[in-house]
Order: structure tokens, then sequence, then C-alpha cells
């Protein structure tokens, strides 16, 4: 922490949400405090990998790895990395973009192969990651190493949508998507990847800025107030939060049930026990620390809200569409308020980091009613950073 810097006591954040105040407003704005984020937060979790933008091949990702020996270069969290699915296992990894030998990158683009070889000095390398050889190592003694090897890193494709994590030790994928996927019982899983203009852009605000904007009820009325915004799609005196362990799972009815579901679309629980015909608007999920899966009746959008490392003050926004219904996405604007609720959203979020930078911005506290997503997220980055 810098000189003069506030201790750690003051990002501490209660678990009772009636008592408990916001992580300090440094934590929005300090560079060192993203650093640890990075090492903590964003090390020990999944992570959604970004959709790749690339001229020469325009599938989704998933399908760029779907072939045995498939490998493709990414990026999270500013590092490189390269996701590898395997030639004998057909098992998909993720490893360092780095060689072991002089650090050249190993993967520069999409390339297929039962084997990988640096582009500097040979080294060779197999789709689990383990050396094969290197011109000049023969007869080395004691080699090759443990390091010699490339360290494997979990990784999935859930959905058509590929996860992974940086930390072997990370909680296995299928209990963190649980709840997720009981709520998806009865949802196709059949979508299809519809690319559009301005999927990925760097928007004012800190990541936790823009995660704790999605996970809070209590600014729709007022952000996106009537007449003619999303608070007059959706009945909000029905609003429900769902916490879970890793994950939070927001919906609503829609006013208009022409907008909701097909209730056999969704399971039991989220049916109109009043008899009224309501139907849920959106299953709107959260999978800590950074990424919402919301799920409409034309499909998935997918929102991604990327730290940059040294820019606290900035989020990398990927906006992903995987589309069930032509038809119905065609009038996600009109009847779903997408890019409207997106711009007001953008334009909230530039005027709450100018006020974090303004020096009068004290620790807010929750109100217990409508923020215990948000004082769930404050708690459990606290503690993810403050336990390092």
């Amino acid at each position: 922490m810098s000189e003069g810097a506030p201790p750690d006591t003051d990002a501490q954040v209660a678990d009772d949400v009636a008592t408990a105040e916001t992580l300090p407003a440094r934590t929005f704005t300090e560079r060192r405090w993203l650093e640890r984020e990075l090492g903590s937060v964003f090390a020990r979790s999944w992570q959604l990998v970004p959709e790749r933008a690339a001229d020469d091949d325009p599938r989704p990702l998933a399908e760029q790895l779907a072939a045995r020996g498939a490998r493709v270069p990414v990026t999270l969290g500013g590092r490189p990395l390269y996701l590898q699915r395997g030639w004998d296992d057909d098992q998909l990894r993720l490893f360092p973009n780095t060689c072991t030998h002089a650090w050249y990158p190993l993967v520069l683009g999409p390339s297929r192969g039962p084997t990988l070889v640096c582009g500097q000095h040979g080294r060779r390398f197999d789709c689990a990651g383990r050396f094969v050889s290197q011109p000049g190592f023969q007869g080395a003694p004691a080699f090759p190493r443990d390091c010699d090897h490339l360290r494997a890193m979990p990784a999935a494709v859930w959905r058509q949508l590929v996860l992974a994590a940086l930390d072997p030790a990370a909680p296995p994928l299928a209990d963190v998507l649980a709840p997720i996927d009981a709520s998806l019982v009865h949802f196709p899983d059949t979508l299809i990847r519809v690319a559009s203009g301005g999927e990925v852009r760097d928007v004012a605000g800190n990541w936790k800025q823009h995660a704790w904007n999605f996970l809070d009820p209590f600014h729709i009325a007022f952000v996106h107030r009537a007449p003619g915004g999303l608070a007059d799609a959706v009945d909000l005196a029905t609003y429900t939060t769902e916490l879970f362990e890793h994950a939070v799972l927001q919906w609503v009815y829609a006013r208009d049930p022409a907008d909701g579901f097909d209730p056999a679309m969704l399971p039991e629980r989220f049916a109109d026990r009043q008899g009224r015909g309501r139907r849920v608007f959106a299953l709107w999920w959260f999978l800590y620390p950074n990424l919402a899966l919301n799920f409409y009746p034309w499909g998935l959008s997918v929102n991604v809200y990327q730290p940059l490392p040294d820019r606290p003050d900035m989020t990398r926004f990927g906006w992903y569409h995987w589309v069930l219904d032509p038809t119905r996405h065609a009038e996600r604007d009109r009847r779903w308020l997408s890019a409207q609720v997106d711009a007001e959203d953008v334009d909230a979020l530039a005027q709450v980091s100018r006020g974090l930078r303004s020096g009068f911005a004290p620790r807010g506290r929750f109100a217990p009613g409508d923020e215990q997503a948000a004082h769930w997220l404050h708690r459990k980055v606290s503690r993810d950073v403050l336990a390092t």
C-alpha cells in the first residue's frame, strides 16, 4: 500500500447488510488495490475467456477449439495465455503463452497439431504442456526439470462459452455453475452466436462499479425510469434476488406477458403462483466476480467487466449475443430495451467515476431490502483481497 494510504481495516465489509459499509472509494481508484484484486479475486475464480475478434476465423472461440490439438492465444487480466485442446485425451487446458526456456511467446495465432514448437529456440511441448525436446539439451544433467514443463490451468466449455481459471485449486466448475444449471434445465443450449458492432469497448468506471450496478435493482426506478424505461417494462414489485456462494440470480415478471418466457422454458418455481398469467422477463445471473449471463426469451446476452491493469478507472466491457429466437432478438431494443439500458448505465457509471475521484466520496451504506446482492459483492471482494 502506498505511503499515507488508510490501513486495510477501512476495506473490511461487515457480514450484516443492515450495518455494513461499502468498500471505500480508494478501492475503485488505486492501482495498488487493483493489483491486489488481480492477484486474488481474479487469480482464484473462473473467468469468461472473451470471444476473439479475428478476421481470419470468425467462428466462436469454443468452435475454434473443438478439434483435437487446436490451440488459440488469449489474454486474461493482461496475461498472455493460450487454450489447448488435448491431442490424446481431448481435454481443454489453459497454459501461459511464455516459453519456459527464454520466455518467447509460444502461440502467435490459431494452430493445430500434436506438438507445439517455440519459434525462438525450437523448444517443443506436447498438448498437455509437457516438455518434449529442444536442440542443444541432449544429455543435459537433471533435465527436464518441473519448471521446464508448462503449468496447466483448468478450462472448460459451458453452453458454448469458454471458461478458465488461473489457479488449479479453483472450486470445481460444476459446483460454481450448479444453481445456474438448475434454472436452465428446460432452456435450449443450441444457441447461435451473432456478432455485432461495439462488442468490446473501454468504458469509464472501475470493474466493480459495473458489477455493482448490475447487481443493483434500486437504481432501475431512477436511472431506467418510467415512462419508456426498464421500470415501465417490468413489474418492479416482483423483483427477486437470490444469493448463492459463487453467483446471484435476479429475476422479475414482465408487465406485458408477451415479453416474458414461455413458462415451459423455466422450472416450475418461476411460475406465477397468483394465477395472473405473469411471465418472467429475464433471468439475470451474475457469476463472481465479473460475468453477467442475461437469459431472455430471445437467447443469451453476455456481459463481462474486465479490469484493465494500471487503469483502475476504466473497464473493458464485452457484450456478446447468443441467439435462440432470431425474430425476438431483432426486437430486443424495442421490447427488452437492450441498447437503451446499456447507454443509460454507461452514462451513469461515468458520472459515478467522477464522484469517486472527487475526494468527497464517503463509505456508503446498503439499503437492506434492495441491496443484498451489492453487499454480497463488496463482502466477497473485501475478503478475497484482505486474505492475501
